[in-house]
């Protein structure tokens, strides 16, 4: 099939392309910005979302199937994550209003909806955006996505683990995170593109193992086989107030939308994933020591 990847360069980008030229899929990845390691064996569309122009010429590909993965995620500034996650959805839907795939393939996040934050919020919209589209769709809803590199919320913890005698906690530490791997959300990505679920569905993908924040950092010290760091709260309101102030600087690794997102009460319920996507996600004791070997040889 011929399949049109946004967002190609992204944290489930490397895993999915790869799986699907192993299949022999005729794959068009548009990122902002080429990825060299794939020239030759994937044809590379230069384009933005945010763009319709640069969307027209992508499109013209004709794609049977779009997965659709770019967005905005970790930015200081509120309007991007519309400008980027609704409006450029709604872009890229008008795009293709001459092709009309077969199948619309959303990667949304589990973190959605009020209270949230912006990210959150727009995610929710950009959602309403694809179920308006008159388009066959899947929206697939993946927890906290580990294993692929860059942005990595829990290999970075990890690290910060392993670097330091003290960790912070943000106030109580008992919200929830259920982190799954990139190459087990690209396998669901694999199934809902070759093997066509129910129309129009929703799945969320979390992974096998749900965690309070203390928890995780506690597993993430024995599986490291580290002694017990020396836990340092930090009260919301004087994180919030921190992270806004390194933001406006431009350091730090965190936005201030990360931490509505974080304290979200989310749903870890992949029943429907497993059912119809044969989604099985690995879980962190398994597979976090086979991603610190490969970082180690790297």
């Amino acid at each position: 099939m011929r399949i049109l990847i946004t967002g190609a360069s992204g944290e489930i980008g490397a895993p999915l392309i790869a799986r699907l030229k192993e299949r022999q899929h005729e794959v068009h990845a548009m990122s902002r910005l080429e990825r060299p390691e794939y020239n030759g064996s994937v044809r590379w569309i230069r384009a933005d979302i945010c763009d319709p122009k640069s969307l027209e010429r992508a499109c013209r590909c004709e794609p049977q199937i779009v997965v659709h993965m770019a967005a905005a995620t970790h930015s200081a500034r509120t309007e991007n994550y519309y400008d980027v996650n609704v409006q450029g959805t709604s872009n890229l839907i008008d795009a293709l209003s001459t092709v009309t795939p077969s199948r619309f393939i959303y990667m949304s996040t589990r973190a959605i909806g009020y209270p949230g934050g912006a990210y959150a919020e727009s995610k929710e919209k950009a959602e309403q955006v694809v179920r308006r589209s008159g388009l066959q769709w899947t929206i697939l809803r993946p927890a906290e996505v580990y294993g692929s590199g860059g942005n990595d919320p829990i290999l970075s913890l990890a690290s910060d683990l392993r670097r330091r005698r003290f960790v912070p906690i943000l106030g109580d530490g008992s919200y929830k995170l259920c982190p799954v791997l990139a190459e087990d959300v690209a396998e669901a990505l694999i199934r809902a593109v070759e093997f066509v679920p129910e129309s129009n569905m929703t799945y969320v993908l979390a992974g096998p193992q749900d965690f309070t924040y203390l928890e995780l950092v506690r597993e993430l010290e024995r599986l490291q086989g580290l002694p017990r760091r020396t836990q340092v709260r930090v009260p919301i309101t004087v994180a919030k107030t921190l992270i806004s102030g390194l933001a406006l600087l431009g350091v730090g690794r965190f936005v201030p939308d990360q931490i509505p997102r974080l304290l979200l009460d989310k749903s870890n319920d992949s029943s429907a994933a497993k059912r119809d996507l044969q989604f099985e996600p690995k879980s962190l004791k398994y597979s976090l020591p086979v991603l610190l070997r490969r970082d180690a040889t790297l």
